[in-house]
């Protein structure tokens, strides 16, 4: 128990220290204990370590890009922060993990290839992973948004869901039917015919007023589930609806 809540402390104490960098951050996705950058030199095609080692965290932001690899650097108040978007380029290298950094090259004709190296091989792979899934996510929903056709005149006047909105709204979707049958069950247990009919209509309106609301279309379902299914939190909630289903399906 002490140990976890030592690790949550440090945790928060750590997206604290994140967010006086950036305030956009909101959430911390996998971190790394120790790391080292390293920058190839191109003319003596050789690897150079640079003034950057510390903690490593890819972040969660609440707005473009929505993920960031940030190092809290113990050398220097320079810290190494790269955003994270379907164009970011990495593969493994023993005992690097390497990736093309076009912030670090502005100005410049060739984008500079960085290397990090981890103390940890398996927060390596970790990390590495994590990343993996996070690009092939963002490349998808950039390809359907460039697949999505132009808005016509009166699409313009309603505005597009954001994935925050459209998650919230599959979220209060999946909460109101877990009621529906909970309620549903203790009606057939307990309540007369009259009250369930009258349960009944007051659920549908709740139902009615809930879609009017929000209603997601197949595509802007996509990009929402996309966008959520790299939060623990969403993932949490799905999952705690998906267990009542199966409970009550059981006792049922």
């Amino acid at each position: 128990m002490a140990a976890t809540i030592n690790a949550e402390n440090r945790r928060k104490a750590n997206l604290r220290s994140l967010q006086r960098i950036d305030s956009n951050i909101v959430d911390l996705a996998i971190t790394a204990t120790h790391v080292v950058l390293y920058e190839f030199d191109n003319s003596k095609r050789t690897w150079e370590r640079k003034n950057v080692e510390g903690s490593l965290f890819v972040a969660k932001r609440s707005d473009a890009p929505r993920f960031k690899l940030v190092v809290l650097n113990r050398s220097s108040t320079e810290n190494l922060e790269v955003p994270i978007t379907a164009s970011f380029q990495m593969q493994v290298n023993d005992p690097y993990m390497m990736f093309r950094d076009s912030a670090a090259s502005k100005g410049g004709s060739e984008e500079k290839i960085r290397g990090i190296w981890f103390h940890d091989s398996n927060e390596r792979g970790s990390v590495v992973s994590y990343l993996e899934n996070v690009v092939k996510s963002l490349a998808k929903i950039e390809e359907m948004e460039k697949a999505q056709p132009p808005p016509t005149q009166s699409s313009q006047k309603t505005e597009a869901p954001s994935p925050t909105d459209a998650g919230a709204a599959l979220l209060a979707t999946l909460n109101l039917g877990a009621k529906n049958n909970n309620q549903s069950t203790q009606h057939q247990k307990s309540e007369s015919s009259q009250e369930r009919q009258d349960d009944q209509k007051q659920s549908a309106r709740n139902s009615s007023a809930a879609s009017h609301n929000l209603v997601l279309d197949k595509k802007s379902l996509q990009l929402s589930l996309l966008s959520l299914i790299q939060d623990e939190r969403f993932l949490d909630l799905i999952h705690a609806q998906y267990l009542k289903v199966v409970h009550s399906c059981a006792i049922s």
